[in-house]
């Protein structure tokens, strides 16, 4: 793509399509919102934006609320699957907002739709993480211009809550000794299936999971990134009932230099994503991480997160795609009707490497 076209094609339909959120929505949208709305670059498969708040009413006009892309196949049709992607989960895993990103910007999915909610917790995308704080932001220089994405918190902001921390909090079906510290109640990967009546981010939660439903999902990645002292770095974590695809999703991602370990998601998981959207829908789902080496206790507020030697984000980013793109080629070769899960246009890791800013 010529980078200048590039730039006022992705501006356009960028405008265009939150000019037409907007009008759907009747009325200015809150900050978060927005903000969320201006680090996109809708390519021209875009079809529509909606909001979290389309599956969980109270969400509108909070900070909870959030963008949802809708990207469609050339062709489609009346009760096409759905796949979901899911980044900002936790506002510092800053690739996975990047990949989810991109996916909005370059995807072109063949027969099923794509959903992609690149801050699936838009008000921890607003604060700056207490314990390890990073960059205000991580910024691209890219041909549609200056990019900017915020770098947060794992955690709803207080002042967006309608609750406060409970003593202790154990996410629903879980035993007393899997007691999490009260603030848990506002990490959104703890809070699923969720509460339409309940905390803005159990009401959060709970509009993920009804878009399930709705929307017909087939397949959801949920986007992570883990500190250097965890064991969960460069992992895919699937449900049982999803195991099989994600092996062979890491042994095609592996010929294109991509290695992942892969682990399977248990019964004491109760709240996470990985566990509860596969063990209560029909979604074949599945959590991805990748290394941020500026998740380190006290923080690194200067830390390069474009440039560093050991996990680039160009590195991390494009792992992030081969790994949903490999597994989505397992979902297309091993269900039927053949073909289904397949996604074109996105670049690969040595695109990556090679022009990130391309991309932007």
């Amino acid at each position: 793509m010529d980078r200048s076209i590039g730039r006022c094609t992705f501006l356009l339909v960028s405008l265009a399509l939150a000019l037409a959120s907007a009008t759907a929505q009747g009325k200015g949208q809150p900050p978060a919102f927005e903000a969320a709305l201006a680090e996109q670059r809708p390519g021209n498969a875009v079809s529509r934006i909606g909001a979290l708040s389309d599956y969980v009413p109270s969400l509108a006009g909070t900070a909870m609320d959030s963008p949802v892309y809708f990207i469609e196949p050339t062709a489609p049709s009346l009760g096409l699957p759905a796949i979901l992607i899911l980044g900002g989960t936790h506002g510092d895993e800053i690739a996975g907002v990047v990949a989810a990103s991109l996916f909005v910007s370059w995807a072109k999915p063949v027969h099923a739709r794509l959903i992609v909610i690149p801050r699936a917790n838009a008000s921890a995308a607003c604060l700056p993480d207490p314990d390890r704080p990073g960059p205000a932001a991580v910024v691209v220089h890219g041909a549609s211009g200056e990019r900017s994405f915020r770098y947060g918190s794992r955690f709803t902001a207080l002042e967006d809550e309608t609750q406060p921390d409970p003593a202790v909090f154990l996410p629903e079906e879980a035993g007393p000794a899997a007691a999490l510290s009260g603030r848990e109640a506002r990490n959104l990967n703890r809070n699923y299936p969720g509460d339409p009546e309940g905390s803005s981010t159990a009401r959060a939660a709970a509009a993920i999971f009804a878009l399930f439903g709705a929307e017909n999902v087939q397949a959801a990645f949920d986007l992570h990134e883990a500190g250097p002292s965890s064991g969960l770095a460069w992992d895919i974590v699937a449900h049982p009932k999803n195991l099989e695809y994600a092996a062979m999703g890491i042994l095609a991602a592996s010929d294109r230099g991509v290695n992942m370990v892969l682990d399977q998601s248990r019964e004491e998981h109760r709240g996470l994503s990985h566990r509860e959207w596969g063990e209560r829908t029909k979604a074949a789902a599945y959590l991805i991480e990748t290394l941020n080496p500026g998740q380190v206790a006290g923080g690194l507020p200067g830390f390069d997160q474009l440039g560093n030697p050991k996990a680039p984000l160009w590195k991390r980013v494009g792992i992030q795609i081969e790994t949903i793109i490999a597994i989505l080629g397992a979902h297309a070769e091993m269900d039927k009707p053949s073909g289904w899960a397949l996604i074109e246009g996105m670049p690969n890791l040595d695109d990556l490497k090679n022009d990130f800013s391309r991309y932007f």
